[in-house]
């Protein structure tokens, strides 16, 4: 005898043949969206998205959704920023609508809603490195493959200067440089080419994750180049622009090896860090360089509590703060302690630019 409970799930159970039937017709709709895309027409290809997307938008009732739903969070289905709210910061959630339109984007683009290929990173559609490899694999007229990724080169930039207190002050960044060697046959054409990526290198990060990164970089400018469909970078400040180093014509192509050999790299720190523990793959990227209206010194180690009574002496808050950080890709810890909210480089800017963080939050009204 079935209990109350079992009886209940046996009821959601969706009849098998019905389920297959109802799978068939969302991937014919899924395909009819990815063939628009294919369309040269301007006209042609908006019209026919429009028409493929609001049919997808109409054939993703609340029971299909539902199920939907249950893969997010996970890494079988689809990741996201969510976090709870705390005392100190409004909490990021994605409803069923929310979910239904980054669905419909990904659909589009022609991923799937399981295996981690896309996630929702401030409420938009974020294509992993998983996605980008599932592209490429499924890329028609896309043969012999071969990516190489050598060592990342460390480097260190430093900023110096004088403040108003006449105290001097030093800001040091580090940067990754992947070199990439590339090398496929499209639709029987072989190619190649050699890219290096810059990828900014925060505290913790070890090799692995830094040639992680580059490797959604490659990929994405490979399915960009090939396709002629750009890929979000996802990552706003995340190092110089990718630069091509395939050798002229004529001249000696860079030689194969560890360019770490004789570089002079920064020693280790701890990895312990609070923000690997962060839901997504992608991190937010650290803060612009700062301007010369100072309100306080970036030397001057400031708290977040002093940062915090000086925003409400001004008639913003803390939550306003992290909102603003959260649209425009300023790097926060989430579900952190109110000390622990702002990363050091993230406060030192937040002080070095108060009168522009205070005009902004006050424009948004946010």
């Amino acid at each position: 005898m079935n209990t109350p409970s079992e009886a209940t799930r046996q009821e959601k159970v969706m009849d098998p043949s019905k389920s297959t039937e109802l799978a068939v017709s969302l991937d014919n709709l899924a395909l009819e969206a990815q063939q628009a895309l294919s369309c040269k027409g301007s006209f042609e290809k908006a019209i026919n998205m429009g028409i493929a997307m609001n049919r997808l938008r109409d054939a993703l009732t609340p029971p299909i959704m539902e199920s939907i739903m249950k893969l997010k969070g996970s890494q079988l289905g689809f990741r996201t920023d969510e976090c709870a709210a705390t005392q100190y910061k409004e909490g990021v959630t994605y409803g069923v609508d929310a979910v239904r339109e980054c669905l419909i984007v990904a659909t589009c683009m022609g991923l799937s809603p399981v295996g981690n290929q896309w996630n929702i990173l401030a409420g938009r559609t974020y294509v992993t490195k998983e996605g980008m490899t599932y592209l490429l694999k499924n890329l028609d007229g896309l043969t012999n493959l071969k990516m190489v990724y050598h060592p990342a080169e460390i480097k260190e930039s430093s900023t110096s200067g004088i403040s108003k207190s006449g105290k001097e002050y030093q800001k040091i960044e580090r940067e990754g440089l992947v070199r990439v060697d590339m090398s496929w046959e499209f639709k029987g054409v072989p190619d190649s080419e050699t890219l290096e990526f810059c990828i900014r290198v925060n505290n913790g990060m070890s090799q692995d994750a830094i040639i992680g990164k580059a490797e959604r970089k490659a990929k994405a400018w490979l399915y960009s180049h090939l396709t002629d469909t750009i890929i979000s970078d996802g990552e706003v400040e995340d190092g110089r622009e990718m630069r091509n180093a395939t050798p002229e014509a004529g001249t000696q192509k860079p030689k194969a090896g560890n360019p770490l050999a004789g570089a002079a790299v920064p020693p280790p720190v701890a990895a312990a860090s609070r923000q690997e523990e962060k839901p997504l793959e992608p991190e937010v990227v650290s803060s612009p360089t700062p301007t010369d209206d100072l309100k306080l010194e970036p030397e001057s180690a400031v708290s977040v509590a002093d940062l915090e009574k000086l925003l409400r002496d001004h008639g913003v808050t803390m939550p306003q703060v992290v909102n603003f950080c959260r649209g425009r890709q300023i790097y926060y810890v989430q579900g952190a302690s109110r000390e622990e909210t702002f990363p050091p480089k993230t406060l030192e800017w937040l002080v070095a630019n108060f009168n522009q963080v205070v005009a902004w939050v006050g424009a948004s009204g946010k």
